[in-house]
């Protein structure tokens, strides 16, 4: 069986998962249900460029839970915990979570800007003053310093996900971000200059939160893009040249996988995302988001 016909058979699977899944919210001890639950199916098909085999039903169910079982507010103080018994039966979210869900829901055409417009104004209400954001609260009160893993999903959101002129607000928003990473060089320390996590020098497919090096690289060029603005032509040059142990022939090689079980990530995994995510194999989805990099890196050359 050849390998496309495989991730045929793994995407069936996942919209028969969809299709009778009521599992959107948590159970015992705040399980998010890694990685077998409706959000790593439906994530795992946005990325792939799928999003429209989701089932309308898993579509319906995902936009109640956050209409109705989501406690709408990031908790940082404790004014903002809720107060009433039902309120406090609620889920509490992140930013790179409802990012997620904010991608997959607004790719199926979904209009959140007027049925969930509490999301995108979360994803813009958190930056911190160095550009970015952090999923850890405590970032808010002590360190004032962001996490890349949790800044790179709502950046997309917003980037890849307004269809009209962006807002002044937007703007700033966008325009912090990309100061963000490229004042980070994309995977290094701003003050030592050190690479903080040499895991982000291997490209991994799906990422869902995670980050890598391609995803960064990915969200310059299209911010470059989309807001005209000139990136620093040697940070393309030093990322592309961290990427070349992963690039054969023009294409990227996956090199690890966002649910490793020696990683921070670890769970249980469902068919599409073992198909997507085998180290070595060549991941055209990467391989896409490169030769957008190289298109805009030959603009400077």
């Amino acid at each position: 069986m050849g390998k496309n016909q495989t991730i045929c058979l793994a995407i069936n699977e996942s919209i028969r998962f969809l299709d009778s899944c009521t599992n959107f919210e948590f159970s015992g001890d705040h399980s998010r249900h890694k990685w077998n639950g409706a959000w790593w199916h439906m994530g795992a098909m946005y990325e792939m460029g799928e999003v429209d085999k989701i089932p309308q039903s898993a579509i319906v169910r995902a936009k109640s839970w956050l209409d109705t079982q989501v406690w709408q507010t990031f908790i940082i103080s404790p004014n903002d915990y809720p107060t009433s018994e039902s309120d406090k039966m609620k889920m509490d979210c992140c930013h790179c979570e409802l990012a997620v869900y904010y991608m997959i829901l607004k790719a199926y055409d979904c209009d959140l800007d007027q049925d969930l417009p509490w999301i995108r104004e979360w994803l813009l209400k958190y930056q911190l003053p160095d550009g970015g954001l952090n999923c850890d609260p405590d970032a808010y009160v002590h360190s004032h310093k962001s996490s890349i893993i949790s800044t790179l999903p709502p950046l997309e959101a917003i980037l890849c996900h307004t269809n009209r002129d962006f807002t002044e607000q937007e703007t700033k928003f966008l325009d912090e971000g990309a100061r963000y990473l490229i004042e980070h060089r994309l995977v290094c320390s701003k003050h030592e200059g050190n690479i903080i996590n040499k895991d982000w020098l291997k490209p991994c497919f799906p990422r869902f939160f995670e980050y890598d090096i391609l995803r960064g690289m990915s969200f310059l060029v299209e911010w470059s893009r989309r807001r005209n603005k000139t990136l620093p032509d040697e940070l393309l040059i030093e990322g592309f040249e961290r990427l070349k142990p992963f690039i054969r022939a023009g294409s990227v090689r996956i090199g690890r996988q966002v649910f490793d079980t020696q990683g921070p990530w670890a769970g249980d995994t469902f068919p599409l995302l073992e198909e997507l995510s085998r180290i070595g194999d060549v991941s055209p989805y990467l391989t896409s988001q490169l030769d957008r990099v190289i298109e805009q890196m030959s603009k400077y050359s």
